[in-house]
């Protein structure tokens, strides 16, 4: 992958995700217009510890919240990827990209409750909920990639591995039970093994901030060992968007 291919895959997931800021936009604002949200929980609490803590009530419109800020970000951070980097040429910015470009698709929880399908389960929000499982483990494998292949020479693998990071991805994402049953409270149901599955994601997160720190002890370099706090600091705010559902985890999230 040439620096100009990147550059035009940076301009083009700019735009998509400048699609879903107006997708998310527009959908919040339908919600909030018609009240499409639950009534009540249309599910279990992502943390169940959270329903005897006086201090984080269940909102759907934390969920919403959280929802629409992941295609913000994404733009955001691209738009500075763009212009901070445009004529950087290193390993770590291409998986940067990556990853915050499908971070964005985070943003297709919307329509669960744009739709109210959490009250009707089936194919649709099962295939939402597949898709954002696939990003999710995308992210962060991107992270992992970008932390273990600093070195890469030959760029034009960059592309190819991108590609195969995606298809892993997809693939793990499609053979992991999801029963539409297994809703939760932030618009998205539950894998099967959900546990294990949260631990491995966890675990990547962890390698990946290990990663870095080790890159910078070998290379001796100061920069790797304060990415290594960034990522620290980013994969815990993204885990705790991921699993809003009241107001008190959003303002965490966020400042993460």
């Amino acid at each position: 992958m040439t620096l100009a291919t990147r550059n035009r895959f940076i301009r083009l997931a700019t735009v998509f995700s400048a699609v879903l800021v107006v997708t998310v936009i527009v959908s919040s604002v339908i919600i909030l217009m018609h009240r499409s949200v639950p009534d009540a929980l249309p599910g279990k609490r992502t943390i169940g510890a959270l329903d005897h803590f006086f201090l984080s009530p269940y909102s759907p419109y934390a969920s919403i919240a959280a929802i629409g800020l992941f295609p913000c970000i994404a733009l955001f951070g691209l738009v500075y990827t763009l212009f901070a980097f445009e004529k950087t040429q290193t390993v770590e910015i291409t998986f940067f990209a990556a990853c915050l470009f499908a971070l964005g698709f985070e943003a297709f929880r919307i329509w669960i409750p744009l739709n109210r399908l959490w009250e009707y389960g089936g194919f649709m929000p099962v295939t939402i909920s597949r898709l954002v499982f696939a990003v999710r483990l995308f992210c962060l494998m991107a992270l992992l990639a970008s932390a273990i292949t600093p070195s890469l020479e030959n760029t034009q693998q960059l592309g190819s591995t991108v590609f195969l990071l995606a298809f892993i991805s997809i693939s793990l994402a499609n053979v992991i039970p999801f029963n539409s049953a297994n809703g939760i409270s932030n618009f998205y149901i539950a894998p099967g093994y959900a546990n294990m599955l949260n631990l491995f994601l966890f675990s990547i997160e962890i390698l990946v901030t290990v990663s870095y720190l080790v890159t910078g002890a070998t290379r001796g370099s100061s920069e790797y060992s304060h990415a290594a706090a960034g990522i620290a600091l980013l994969c815990a705010g993204y885990t705790l968007l991921t699993v809003c559902d009241c107001w008190l985890i959003l303002v965490g999230g966020a400042f993460s």
